[in-house]
């Protein structure tokens, strides 16, 4: 297949979310004839990452793609699941977010030599990463070198031709905000504290409160991304809670963000904005989920696996710069190893939304590039 075909295969492939079994098989498929050994990191009935390795000379340089998609949101103007071309855009589910990446990978690979290489395709990005924290704890990246990642760009100004490459990524956690209140017949309700009101306030004091910077990731910030509190008689609700969903920048981690915004409610009642009710207090903690929250990182521009891709940038498509992203990725999950995590992806837009593209030249620019990088690595 040439590169619209194989694009086009993997876009006519459903792999949303946790449905990414035929996907997987297909590419374990098409690893095995490009001359890799193939593996599976199952993380449940059904779903698994592919890992690939080949060549026999250094420590294995690793190209990395989740297989996933978001479903299909909004009114598309064609057939998600099929590849539609328009001049330079290619119209499809998952074509920018990460298919185009994966094709890449493929197509790049088709380069035989004795460099080792090793390919890693996973699983559940779109939902909470639990195939790349997989890789990440059945140390897939031992011995690395780098890791290199055809992911979207999420910067503060996506680029307009494939020549940027993202350093790095906010992290991100969510917290879990409890508020007391006193409970009171609804008919006296001046007696009494609605846990409802209390939490209303203390939302206006977190959209006020300071947000870290950093030299290069984009500013720290945080919203509610739930709030709930009822009762089930004419009384005032006597306790409600808050979600917070918060992105971390350098230095930043779960834990002292935790412990900043607990100093931040300690702060309140200090200042009498807020009292005890009947001996209890606002309590914070972090919200429970399966798989850990994503850390944020940065790969440092001087390092020598950044400055050979840059080198490849330069000369396929112009010259790089750097960028860094507003959300999570995998690759925050893997840059736990210490690693050095590079994204290098093409252009496009609408991802998670109706009539998701990629542009079609910024795709052949990145197959070039990744080709270039493997040779030189």
């Amino acid at each position: 297949m040439n590169e619209i075909e194989l694009l086009g295969k993997l876009v006519s492939i459903n792999s949303v979310f946790p449905n990414e079994r035929e996907l997987g098989e297909f590419l374990e498929g098409q690893l095995k004839e490009l001359g890799f050994s193939t593996r599976r990191i199952g993380i449940a009935e059904g779903r698994f990452c592919v890992v690939g390795d080949r060549g026999s000379e250094g420590n294995p340089i690793m190209l990395y793609g989740h297989m996933d998609t978001v479903p299909k949101y909004g009114e598309w103007s064609s057939d998600p699941f099929t590849l539609r071309e328009e001049g330079d855009r290619l119209y499809g589910l998952g074509a920018y977010d990460m298919k185009a990446g994966i094709a890449a990978i493929l197509k790049a690979c088709e380069v035989q030599g004795k460099r080792r290489v090793r390919v890693a395709f996973g699983v559940d990005e779109e939902n909470n990463s639990a195939g790349g924290w997989a890789l990440v704890h059945e140390g897939i990246l031992d011995g690395v070198q780098c890791v290199i990642v055809p992911e979207i760009n999420d910067s503060p100004e996506p680029p307009e031709r494939a020549d940027a490459i993202v350093l790095g990524r906010r992290g991100r956690a969510v917290y879990e905000i409890n508020v007391p209140g006193q409970a009171m017949h609804g008919a006296q309700s001046a007696k009494g504290t609605s846990a409802i009101s209390e939490a209303a306030r203390l939302v206006v004091e977190l959209e006020n409160a300071e947000m870290p910077s950093h030299e290069k990731l984009p500013p720290g910030s945080q919203f509610i991304r739930k709030m709930h509190a009822e009762t089930s008689s004419l009384s005032l609700p006597e306790n409600a809670v808050i979600e917070l969903d918060r992105h971390l920048v350098n230095p930043e981690t779960t834990e002292s963000v935790l412990a900043g915004i607990r100093e931040l409610i300690d702060g309140l009642y200090a200042e009498g904005k807020f009292q005890e009710i009947d001996g209890r207090g606002i309590t914070v903690e972090i919200k429970k989920r399966e798989t850990p929250y994503m850390p944020p990182y940065v790969t440092p521009e001087n390092d020598p696996n950044v400055e050979k891709l840059a080198e490849a940038v330069r000369k396929e498509v112009g010259e790089p710069k750097f960028t860094y992203g507003y959300t999570v990725c995998d690759e925050n999950a893997l840059s736990t190893t210490g690693v050095p995590i590079i994204d290098y992806g093409p252009v496009g837009a609408n991802y998670h939304s109706a009539d998701e593209w990629v542009s079609k030249q910024s795709y052949l620019d990145l197959i070039r590039v990744l080709r270039r990088f493997i040779e030189s690595a």
